[in-house]
This record gives structure tokens, sequence and C-alpha cells, in this order.
């Protein structure tokens, strides 16, 4: 695994205080969870790009019903 995007401070972690290190963290853990109810269809990795049923729209994933008005077909 590579380092070089780290900064010197991201990679002295045992530098710092226990206070110190839950306050990043918890920094951290309310940067991820703030976009939960954006990406809840999307994937990062796999063969779909957003769950089945679901469409990606540039207004955001949207349910495949909402945009063409029929249900999506069943395999």
């Amino acid at each position: 695994m590579s380092e070089r995007f780290l900064s010197e401070e991201d990679l002295d972690l045992a530098e710092l205080s226990w206070e110190e290190l839950l306050a990043w963290w918890d920094l951290w853990l309310r940067q991820a969870q703030c976009t939960n109810e954006l990406d809840e269809h999307v994937y990062s990795h796999g063969v779909f790009r957003v769950e089945p049923g679901w469409v990606l729209t540039p207004e955001g994933v949207r349910p495949a019903e909402e945009r063409s008005g029929a249900r999506p077909a069943r395999e």
C-alpha cells in the first residue's frame, strides 16, 4: 500500500494524544456519515453503478419506476 498521498502529519498518529485521536476519528466519522442518504443506492465497486431498480440521473439516484412511470422488469 502506498502512503505517498498522506502528509507527515497524517502518518504521525502515534504522536497524538488519546483525546486528539478521538477528536480526529469523530470528525472523520461525522463527515463519512453525512452522505448516507445521498449515496444509499450507489455502489463504489462491483458490476452495477446503482442498486438494481434504481437509476442514476443528473439530479441523483431515483427509483426506476419514478423515471419511466413503469415498473422495472423482473429477471
